[in-house]
C-alpha cells in the first residue's frame, strides 16, 4: 500500500511541478549596422502546436508569442528606436538554433508597413536575405546589417513545487523506512 501511495504521489508531484512545454524568454541580438550599431531585444513564446517553429504577430495565422520587445541602438543614419509587442508584424524562429535569419521561414519584422516611425526586418522570410534593416520611415534613411539574429533562451528557475514536493518524497521514505524497523 505505502508504494502504491508513494508512487501515486511522486506521479502527482511531477505533473503538477512540470514547466509548459517549451515555454520560455528568448533574447536576441544582430550586430554589424553601420557605425557599430545592433538591434537586441526579448520574445516570450511556446511552440504551442509543436511544429518546431515559433511564430507571431500580426502576419502570422498561428500565436505563439506572447510579449517583445525590440531596440535599435542608433547611428547618423537611423536614430534609435524600442518596439512592443503592439509593434510586432512577424517572428518565424525554430528553437533547435541559436541563430535565424539563414533560411525561410525564419525572419523578424517589426512596424512593417507602418507609416509613421522606423520598422526593422530581418531574416529571409521577410527581408529576401541573410541580414536586416533599419529605417526611419520619415525621413527615408536606413542602416543594413548582413550578420544574422542570434537567439539565447533565457535560464528557466526551478519552480518552487519542485524543491517542496522533493521534501515531502524525503519524508515518505523516511516515514516507510521507520514503519518497516
Amino acid at each position: 500500500m505505502t508504494i502504491k501511495f508513494l508512487s501515486l504521489a511522486i506521479a502527482a508531484g511531477l505533473a503538477l511541478s512540470a514547466p509548459a512545454a517549451n515555454a520560455a524568454v528568448y533574447s536576441f541580438t544582430q550586430t554589424g549596422f553601420e557605425e557599430g550599431a545592433f538591434v537586441s531585444g526579448t520574445f516570450e513564446a511556446s511552440d504551442s502546436n509543436a511544429d518546431l517553429i515559433i511564430r507571431g504577430g500580426t502576419l502570422n495565422s498561428i500565436q505563439e508569442i506572447t510579449a517583445f520587445t525590440l531596440a535599435f541602438s542608433g547611428n547618423s543614419l537611423v536614430q534609435a528606436f524600442t518596439h512592443s509587442f503592439s509593434d510586432l508584424t512577424t517572428l518565424n524562429y525554430r528553437p533547435a538554433k541559436s541563430f535565424f535569419g539563414d533560411a525561410n521561414p525564419e525572419g523578424m519584422a517589426s512596424n512593417w508597413f507602418g507609416s509613421t516611425g522606423f520598422f526593422y526586418v530581418g531574416g529571409t522570410a521577410v527581408a529576401g536575405e541573410q541580414g536586416g534593416y533599419v529605417q526611419n520611415i520619415d525621413t527615408g534613411s536606413w542602416s543594413h546589417s548582413e550578420n544574422l539574429v542570434y537567439v539565447t533562451p533565457a535560464a528557466v528557475p526551478v519552480p518552487g513545487a519542485v524543491w517542496l514536493f522533493g521534501s515531502a518524497l524525503a519524508g515518505f521514505i523516511g516515514a516507510a523506512r521507520r514503519k518497516k524497523s
